[in-house]
Formats: structure tokens, C-alpha cells, sequence
């Protein structure tokens, strides 16, 4: 099959998506040695005598007053700006549901010219964005500078008790060389607005990027799972691994049982609070080098209580895809899926899909740009590449894409494209679809911004 894919030594060499024609052919694979239970989706459907935790769905109460004034109401003291940050990419996004606010941290803004070499970036600015309704002179932005984190990209971020945690990443000085990545964790104080580094009671895993963190209530934890541990741009190391941090304890622990597990990298991961499971979607292994590379579209789960892997079935399962981002959505009891790379034609994708672990099916939501005919050649691609639904959020990967619980809707914040890098903000409102924010200075595709697009001359101008 004659492929459109995009070059994937980039990725590891941290420059902007280019596509480019090649042959190859690809299976839909992927066989798992992995010791898990397979989860039917008619064995999910649940009875009337059900009574587990599975089925109770612990959602915000819609109709309460607090919730009205939390979503509906401006905010009284506002210190935003309306200067943002700069295209954006490999960074963290993360929701703090009690001040209906994103908080950004890191990440890369480099943007490679004609396919060049950029020197990579690890920024140390931290960005909140106010998501709620403010007074006419406030701004949406705030930039926090000072004492943090030192500079870096691929991290992985979570929010829990007051705090928006970060684990890993990596960073590198100049356009050659091995990367510094780190095994370090961080905690920002969203009411003080400090940051401070926690200091573990014993070993923590090894160094990584490109993993995840998520957090859990039920135990009080942190669990990351998998990611990159080679500081080589050309060998990437993906690990199968799952390990725990107990904030009361401060110890991290390993999770065994997890040797059968794939490696992978550039995954999702969310923990589902109806039943305390950590939940991983996609991405890669080693072999997303490779011109035939494979990226997965299989959904695991790591069940916190019983202490078991299950997985659910890929019939229905979106394109395989790495980078993308998923959040889990009390309202409705789904995983939602937007965007990330995958191994078709498109490369870039800007689609959203819902995931039900009751029902055991993916539906895709909305409307999504598509293929229509293949670049003239490397980093050649004509403005028609795609049939561009202009309303929707540019193709991407390494977004971010977080969840507000108490008003119901997600926001994605910036994100590598065919284009470069972005740094808009989007809403999605389940009931309306997508609501554009914040416009992108850059990094989008010509027929998206321009008003005629006869105008285009290439893909991007």
C-alpha cells in the first residue's frame, strides 16, 4: 500500500512532522504476549442485581448551584494577560477543576525552517489559562517565572490534592547529542502558586520520557507506566514497566505482573475513578522508526483494587496513533480520544472518539479533516492535502487535552503539526462540538486561516 507517513526519525529528534511518500505495508496487528483478562462486550453489559462499583458513576451534580457559579460566573480577581504563550509543543496541560483553570508547563518551541535542524528547547515557564468567564479587561493568561523545575519537554503531568504533578522528561542543549532525562518529581501548588521538588524515601524508576502519570484517589498515588529511558535521539529504549508513588510515604514501588506488557511509548493514560483502574490507549514501541511501523490502537487497563490487567476488544478502535491525548469524562462514564499521528495517510489526525467501558465500543464524534492527494515530495505538499473542515482544531500531536469535571467540556492547548507548532485553545462542549478560543499565531494549515484558498500556494502558505 502506498503510504503517506511522516518521517519518524524526527520524532526522536524533536523537529516538526514532515510527511513523506514511501511504500510500505502495515497489518493491524498486534499480537500481545501479555497476560491479561479480554474483556467481551456483551460480558459488559450490565444486570439489574449489579451492584459493583463498576456501574456507579460518580458524576458532578449538573444542577447544583456551585457548579452555576463556578462555570457561569466571572471570576472576581482577575491578573491575566492577554499575551500567551508562544506555538507550543511537548509541554503538559493539566485542569485544576477547583479554579476551572489549565495550568502549562515546559515543553518545546522550536520549529524547524525548510525541514532544518533546530536547536530543541526545554522551556521552564509555567501558563496558566483561566477557562472561565472573565471581566472584559482580563486577560486569560498568567506566566509564572522563578524557582521550578529545571527546563524540559515529554514530561508527563497529573493533578491531584491542590497540586499539579510532573515526572520526567527530557532536554537537550544545541541540534546533536544525547539528551538529559530525568526520573525527578515535582509538585506546583495551585494556591500559592509555588513549585517544589518532592523528595522520594527510595529509589524512583528510571529515567523516562514519554510516559504518563496519572492520579489516584482511592490510594492516594501516582501511577506512570512505560515511556522512553534512552537519552539517544537514534536508539530509543520503550519500557514496559508500572510503578506506584505513595504521596503519604513518598516511596515509589514497583508493580509486578508487568512483564508480558508491550513496550511503549508516547501512550495515553487516564485513571478511571469509577473503577479504580489505571487505563492506557496507543502509541509505540522501537519500531516507530521503522517504514512499516505499526502504532497501536489497544486499550489496557491495570485494575488498582484486584490488582489485574484486562483489555478491551479493537473491533471498533480508532487508527493507531501515538501522541494523542484521552481523558476520562464522569458525566457520561466514556474515554475520549482527540488527535495524535497515526500510520495511514494522514499522518496528523484532529478526530475524537469515545470510548464506553460499559458498552466496549469506540464511536468517533465529530467531523474530521481526511486525505485527498499525496505531497509532490519531501516537505512538498500541496494545499489541497487534505479536505480541511475549517471549524475544527488543526491536525496534531503532542497536545495537550484536559477535562473539566464540574462544567463538562475539554480544552486542548497547542500541539505539533504539518505546519510547525500551534498555540491555540479549544473547547469541546459534548452538546455543541468545538469552540475555537484562542487563535493560533502559527502552524496552521493555509486552507484553514486563509479566507479565499485559492491564495494557497503549499499546504502551509
Amino acid at each position: 500500500m502506498n503510504k503517506n507517513k511522516i518521517v519518524i526519525l524526527y520524532l526522536f529528534m524533536s523537529l516538526v512532522l514532515t510527511n513523506c511518500n514511501k511504500d510500505s505495508s502495515s497489518s493491524s496487528d498486534s499480537s500481545e504476549s501479555m497476560s491479561m483478562n479480554t474483556v467481551d462486550a456483551d460480558m459488559m453489559v450490565p444486570t439489574e442485581d449489579m451492584n459493583s462499583s463498576m456501574m456507579t458513576v460518580d458524576t458532578p451534580d449538573a444542577g447544583s448551584e456551585e457548579m452555576t457559579d463556578r462555570c457561569e460566573t466571572p471570576i472576581e480577581l482577575c491578573d491575566g494577560s492577554f499575551e500567551g504563550p508562544p506555538p507550543l509543543n511537548e509541554h503538559s496541560g493539566t485542569y485544576v477543576e477547583d479554579q476551572n483553570m489549565l495550568v502549562i508547563f515546559g515543553g518545546n518551541t522550536s520549529v524547524p525552517e525548510n525541514c532544518g535542524y533546530p536547536a530543541y528547547t526545554g522551556e521552564t515557564v509555567t501558563w496558566l489559562y483561566y477557562d472561565g468567564v472573565l471581566p472584559l479587561d482580563c486577560g486569560p493568561w498568567v506566566r509564572i517565572e522563578g524557582a521550578g523545575p529545571p527546563g524540559r519537554a515529554r514530561h508527563s503531568e497529573a493533578y491531584g490534592e491542590g497540586s499539579v504533578w510532573i515526572f520526567g522528561g527530557r532536554v537537550r542543549a544545541g541540534t546533536s547529542g544525547p539528551y538529559q532525562i530525568f526520573n525527578d518529581l515535582w509538585r506546583f501548588d495551585v494556591e500559592s502558586r509555588v513549585w517544589s521538588q518532592v523528595t522520594p524515601s527510595n529509589q524512583p524508576p528510571p529515567s523516562r520520557y514519554n510516559s504518563g502519570l496519572v492520579y489516584d484517589p482511592s490510594t492516594r498515588s501516582l501511577w506512570t507506566f512505560g515511556g522512553n529511558v534512552s537519552g539517544s535521539s537514534l536508539n530509543p529504549d520503550a519500557a514496559n514497566d508500572l510503578w506506584r508513588f505513595d504521596i503519604e510515604t513518598s516511596a515509589w514501588s514497583r508493580i509486578g505482573n508487568s512483564i508480558n506488557l508491550r513496550d511503549r511509548m508516547w501512550h495515553n493514560m487516564i485513571f478511571d475513578t469509577n473503577r479504580n483502574r489505571v487505563v492506557i490507549f496507543g502509541g509505540a514501541d522501537e519500531t516507530a522508526y521503522f517504514d512499516d511501523a505499526v502504532y497501536f490502537n489497544d486499550l489496557i487497563w491495570y485494575d488498582v483494587t484486584n490488582e489485574t490487567w484486562g483489555r478491551a476488544e479493537r473491533e471498533t478502535a480508532p487508527d493507531g496513533r501515538f501522541w494523542s491525548q484521552m481523558i476520562y469524562r464522569q458525566a457520561d462514564d466514556t474515554y475520549m480520544v482527540f488527535g495524535g499521528h497515526d500510520d495511514q495517510l494522514l499522518g496528523n489526525r484532529n478526530d475524537i472518539w469515545s470510548f464506553s467501558p460499559v458498552k466496549g465500543f469506540w464511536t468517533q464524534l465529530e467531523s474530521e479533516d481526511t486525505y485527498n492527494r499525496p505531497a509532490n515530495g519531501f516537505c512538498d505538499f500541496p494545499s489541497d492535502f487534505t479536505n480541511v473542515v475549517r471549524d475544527i482544531p488543526e491536525r496534531r500531536n503532542a497536545h495537550s487535552f484536559s477535562w473539566s469535571q464540574t462544567c463538562d467540556h475539554g480544552v486542548i492547548f497547542g500541539g505539533k503539526t504539518d505546519c510547525g507548532a500551534v498555540n491555540d485553545v479549544w473547547r469541546y462542549e459534548p452538546d455543541q462540538g468545538w469552540i475555537n478560543r484562542e487563535l493560533a499565531s502559527a502552524g496552521e494549515s493555509c486552507r484553514r486561516w486563509r479566507s479565499n484558498p485559492d491564495n494557497c500556494s503549499n499546504l502551509c502558505f
